[in-house]
């Protein structure tokens, strides 16, 4: 089965794409060239209402938008956007299930049919070539296999985009996102292209929680150190910078709270370990000095004991019995 949905990566390319705006300005670069001059992509919305049925909801980001056609005769469709970080052989059957199961509610609920077109965007390392229906059911005679459904869709794997198609994306914000997102999944190039990436930023934004957003992402994603980060904020338009810095100083402020408190437990966890070995060594001295002697050997010792020759050793000294 796939992750389930909830790593930073997901949560980052959902925040990306819950905005119509950026993301239309990505469908406008990223979808094939017929299919986005048929789309009136500047009246594209985000569906709020949760398409996913329980039962898969917690294996799909359930992006899904809805955009209507040019033209005299408008069909609006459904853009059901998907996100993997990693390669899923069986997404194209969950994305079979979504599809029939929402247009099984459309026809329960007397309401028209859309198309339906799935969009796989997929942001990992692994190479992961175009999902097929056919392949998992292996080999079979072409008069067999030429009745299973092809469920066409939309591929984009976010490693074999360019930089510069990606830098072309018309909204800046979104070009920022979507290259941090291709860079996230390498932390050293995250951390060399950081001044790339930045330079894409617009000089104000209205949108000052998504910038905290791709800020926090960057931060938490990558290891870059704190005065490489400070260095790069410093190079961001005024209007930006004032809130990269803040943002950035929360986060470190917050990574610190969590490894104090880690160290805390850390500490709370291994303090225990310790009393617990030296509670069973305590108990087992008596063995080792008597053993001892009584001509027993250390190796012999070590055995009925299940303590190391050098444990044995470190407390025959300890207790004057050796040198």
């Amino acid at each position: 089965m796939p992750k389930k949905v909830h790593n930073k990566h997901d949560k980052f390319v959902r925040a990306s794409f819950s905005n119509a705006e950026r993301a239309a300005a990505f469908f406008e670069s990223f979808l094939p060239q017929k299919l986005a001059a048929e789309l009136d992509l500047q009246l594209l919305k985000a569906n709020q209402e949760s398409y996913i049925q329980d039962d898969l909801s917690e294996y799909f980001s359930d992006l899904v938008f809805e955009v209507p056609t040019k033209g005299g005769n408008p069909v609006d469709l459904v853009l059901l956007f998907e996100h993997k970080s990693a390669p899923d052989k069986h997404v194209l059957i969950q994305i079979g299930h979504y599809m029939f199961s929402h247009w099984f509610k459309s026809l329960s609920n007397k309401q028209p049919l859309k198309p339906i077109i799935p969009v796989i965007y997929y942001q990992g390392k692994q190479q992961w070539d175009d999902p097929q229906i056919r392949p998992l059911f292996g080999e079979l005679a072409d008069t067999i296999s030429s009745y299973l459904p092809e469920l066409r869709h939309i591929f984009i794997a976010l490693n074999t985009l360019s930089d510069q198609s990606i830098e072309q994306i018309r909204e800046r914000l979104m070009a920022a996102a979507v290259l941090a997102q291709k860079k996230g999944i390498n932390t050293i190039k995250l951390a060399e292209d950081l001044l790339r990436i930045f330079q894409l930023l617009p000089n104000h934004s209205e949108e000052g929680n998504f910038l905290d957003q791709l800020f926090v992402y960057i931060a938490y994603t990558s290891e870059i150190s704190s005065e490489t980060m400070e260095k790069a904020i410093e190079q961001l338009p005024n209007k930006v910078r004032h809130n990269a810095k803040s943002t950035y100083a929360q986060f470190v402020a917050h990574g610190k709270e969590e490894g104090i408190q880690e160290g805390i437990q850390k500490g709370k966890i291994e303090g225990r370990i310790e009393g617990r070995i030296e509670g069973k060594i305590e108990g087992k001295i008596e063995v080792i000095l008597t053993g001892f002697d009584n001509g027993l050997d250390i190796s012999f010792i070590s055995i009925i004991t299940h303590l190391s020759a050098v444990e044995v050793t470190e407390i025959l000294k300890k207790h004057g019995k050796i040198n």
